[in-house]
């Protein structure tokens, strides 16, 4: 509970306190010119219709209760039931056998009334004194009419006890004297368990359990206190006083009839409110909302797309920019990410003035982290080993993808992450290709000068995260080329167009398309290939990264420029 409800909370219970004693005082200083004693019928309209009304909201009180108990079993709540349908009945009786009332059970008197007050006061007392020792989250297993049925016999046994043997019981109220001793050290026990009462409900309050039912509560006890002061001084059941502890009590009934029953029939109602209320301040920012959380994912979305375009670059830069330039071969390459970036990628490496290292492969996957991997492999793939007194060896393709499986497999990459890929060299001289291949998924083809279209087969370990598990075995295999024919290297992406359909476009029908195709350059051979990937996948989107690396071998022709590429 906060501070600030406290504070609030304790200068009403101040105020309430204050006027209390001020009317309770002022009553005895203007004690002769309010006291008066009032005509019989008259004072009996004024008691059934405030006596009416405490016992209606003392129902009222039951029912909420009685309802309650069957959803939490809270046994503070079974108190407040039995309790309130107990004095109820006792009120219901008082106001019944009250003096100049007819006889409905037994002859009315003063005796029998005010003993059915007394009764019904204790009870409301003790009841409330053990539900405020009660914890909140005690509960009960037993049903709830069997409660109702205890506070029943309870009632009925105290009435005929109060109806019937009346003249076995010391007398309450003598007429003409006034109170007996009895019946005000009975009101002063009934003040000092409503005082007790306070101390304990306040507490109840202060731990913060449904503050506002607690507040009520409290209030009823403290004006109970002062009904209770009233009814130590009259001196006839028709006085100012006895009226005076009935208003009291009835301002005190509603105050518990507020905290018991009011409130918790607008629960739902204030619950329900505050929502609607919620809602339609949500509604009313909703546009202000949405406005924002638009404004911040296409800030996020344009600084990833930033981002993206950044690392495109960088696996752009580790690309040939330009393919070197050799007197008996020509190459051409393109290369087409399914996103912004891909995993495929590709090099030509000057190994020495005979040998060239061709390369090309496939990060399973695409996007970022299957660019991650080829960053990876541009750093730590190695094809050629240079000492320090100048000598270069040329590590064979084995060797190259040897070693590299080896260093990969020292790293923390995910196991479900691997390559494919294929390395060779050509001599120039020879014209023979010495390759190898890590898994590659496509197999190379050769198409001949006479346009014929040879595939040729390839087996081999993926770079993978198998190093404790197995060995690889790489194997060197050659490969005899002829002036005019050209080596056709592609990643899979280029044959796969519909995964749901392998067969709408295989490497048969590649090989199909490529046969007869003569006398073409490089370039022309990759804008073929490339031709027919755009015409086959037609309006769908591309689901994988496509590139195409192409070899075409001829006679030696004049000294060009040579541009090394790759490391």
């Amino acid at each position: 509970m906060g501070v600030k409800n406290l504070k609030k909370d304790a200068a009403v219970f101040l105020v309430v306190l204050l006027l209390s004693i001020i009317v309770y005082n002022t009553v005895q200083w203007y004690d002769s010119y309010l006291y008066r004693i009032f005509h019989m019928e008259a004072f009996l309209n004024w008691h059934i219709g405030l006596e009416g009304l405490s016992i209606a909201m003392s129902f009222c009180i039951f029912f909420v209760s009685y309802y309650t108990i069957g959803r939490n079993k809270n046994l503070r709540t079974v108190l407040f039931t039995c309790t309130f349908l107990a004095v109820g009945l006792l009120d219901a009786l008082h106001t019944l056998t009250y003096n100049g009332m007819p006889g409905f059970f037994a002859e009315a008197s003063v005796a029998v009334a005010t003993s059915f007050w007394v009764a019904a006061r204790l009870t409301a007392a003790i009841g409330m004194l053990a539900a405020g020792f009660i914890k909140h989250n005690y509960t009960v297993k037993q049903h709830r009419f069997i409660f109702v049925a205890a506070s029943l016999v309870y009632s009925i046994v105290v009435s005929y006890v109060l109806l019937y043997k009346q003249e076995h019981l010391p007398p309450l109220f003598v007429e003409g004297v006034g109170l007996t001793p009895l019946k005000v050290n009975l009101e002063y026990t009934i003040i000092l368990m409503q005082i007790i009462n306070m101390f304990l409900f306040f507490q109840i309050y202060y731990k913060g359990e449904d503050t506002e039912e607690y507040k009520y509560i409290i209030l009823s006890l403290l004006l109970s206190v002062f009904s209770e002061l009233s009814f130590t001084l009259y001196l006839n059941v028709y006085d100012t006083y006895n009226l005076l502890g009935h208003i009291y009590k009835i301002i005190a009934y509603y105050l518990i009839f507020k905290g018991k029953f009011v409130l918790n029939v607008q629960k739902p109602y204030m619950a329900l409110h505050e929502t609607e209320r919620q809602l339609a301040e949500y509604a009313n920012n909703l546009e202000k909302l949405v406005q924002k959380r638009t404004a911040e994912i296409t800030a996020a979305n344009e600084k990833l797309m930033k981002d993206m375009d950044y690392a495109r670059n960088i696996q752009s830069a580790l690309l040939p920019v330009t393919l070197p330039k050799f007197n008996k071969v020509d190459f051409a390459a393109r290369y087409l990410p399914c996103e912004k970036i891909g995993g495929d990628f590709y090099n030509i490496f000057r190994l020495d003035e005979e040998n060239i290292g061709i390369l090309i492969g496939d990060v399973a996957g695409h996007g970022v982290s299957a660019a991650m991997i080829t960053v990876f492999i541009n750093q730590h793939i190695h094809v050629r080993r240079e000492y320090d007194d100048g000598r270069i060896r040329i590590l064979t393709p084995k060797q190259v993808l040897t070693n590299l499986f080896y260093v990969y497999n020292k790293m923390n990459f995910p196991e479900e992450i691997y390559t494919v890929m294929l390395y060779g060299i050509y001599n120039q001289e020879s014209h023979v290709f010495t390759y190898c291949s890590a898994g590659m998924n496509t197999q190379p083809l050769v198409l001949q000068k006479n346009g014929a279209i040879e595939c040729i087969p390839i087996e081999g370990l993926p770079i993978c995260k198998l190093g404790g598990v197995t060995n690889p075995s790489y194997e060197n295999q050659t490969l005899q080329l002829e002036a005019g024919d050209s080596l056709l290297l592609y990643t899979d992406g280029l044959i796969e167009i519909d995964r749901k359909r392998p067969e709408y476009f295989t490497e048969t029908h590649l090989m199909e398309y490529l046969r007869g195709i003569k006398n073409n350059t490089a370039d022309e051979t990759v804008d073929n290939m490339f031709d027919l990937y755009d015409t086959i996948l037609g309006e769908r989107n591309m689901i994988d990264d496509v590139t195409v690396l192409v070899m075409n071998i001829h006679d030696e022709q004049p000294n060009m420029e040579n541009s090394i590429g790759g490391n």
